[in-house]
């Protein structure tokens, strides 16, 4: 019985698309040290849920997000995301504030999983497995995250400094750096959400003369932008050799935006403005 020759040219003209065709929402990776504004950036996405396992949430009055606080690595696998998966919200952005504290949860586990099989072993020993089973419990979540397209994903995570080692597939400018801040996650997770995000940005503040919008006292209906001192916080995005930041973009983007907010990144991301 002869097979039914496939039509490729029919095939691939189904499939192959312009990316102005994309629905998929945005994926944003930030990260920073404590207090630099993280959980802030995260709580400026319209219609966002946060899954704080933190409790960064609890003082972020002003935005007032819906938040779910996460206690355990079962209640964000076998809970938050299978109602994420199901479409049945009206979330649409996401925010995981905490990917470093979420990898945590997923460690004590796969400890506590081993502990309950091995009588033997000794209350907290994290072994080598471990990291391993945990590696790919937060690879997966975060796989099957990248596959709910109709929500933007924001994940957090605080910083590291790493020794840059010299390797023949290093970049030049790093090769001259002895450092460099990464997001503090173990190098098999970082390389996984660095791969399916579209923006890697890092959060920081900077002391000095900084624009700031008031009212006009004269005329209370116009803002007014003045000169003062103070504090601006800033999202570092453009490529540099100490930091591991980034994005996918048709435009070039400044290095940095000041007062950040996912709206106004998503903007210079889609437009090349803030």
């Amino acid at each position: 019985m002869a097979t039914a020759k496939k039509d490729y040219a029919a095939i691939a003209k189904a499939k192959i698309v312009k990316p102005q065709s994309s629905k998929r929402m945005p994926r944003v990776l930030v990260y920073a040290r404590s207090k630099k504004g993280k959980t802030r950036l995260g709580t400026s996405a319209p219609g966002v849920l946060v899954i704080d396992p933190e409790q960064g949430t609890d003082y972020e009055t002003k935005a007032n997000p819906d938040v779910w606080n996460l206690t355990s690595w079962e209640e964000l696998s076998n809970e938050i995301y299978p109602y994420l998966r199901s479409g049945q919200h009206e979330y649409k952005w996401i925010s995981l504030d905490g990917l470093t504290a979420i990898y945590d949860m997923a460690l004590n586990f796969v400890r506590s999983q081993d502990e309950e099989i091995d009588l033997n072993r000794k209350p907290d020993q994290v072994k080598i497995q471990d990291y391993g089973k945990a590696n790919k419990l937060v690879g997966g979540l975060l796989y099957n995250l990248h596959a709910l397209s109709q929500v933007g994903i924001i994940i957090t995570a605080q910083e590291r400094m790493i020794e840059v080692k010299n390797t023949d597939d290093s970049d030049d400018d790093i090769e001259n750096s002895a450092y460099m801040f990464v997001p503090d996650l173990p190098k098999g997770i970082r390389g996984v959400v660095e791969s399916i995000v579209d923006v890697i940005g890092r959060v920081y503040t900077v002391n000095g003369t900084v624009e700031k919008k008031v009212r006009s006292k004269a005329d209370p209906s116009k803002i007014i932008v003045k000169q003062v001192e103070g504090t601006e916080r800033r999202l570092w995005v453009s490529p540099h050799p100490l930091y591991s930041t980034g994005y996918r973009s048709g435009f070039i983007l400044p290095d940095y935006i000041s007062n950040p907010t996912i709206p106004r990144l998503i903007t210079a991301m889609k437009e090349g403005k803030a």
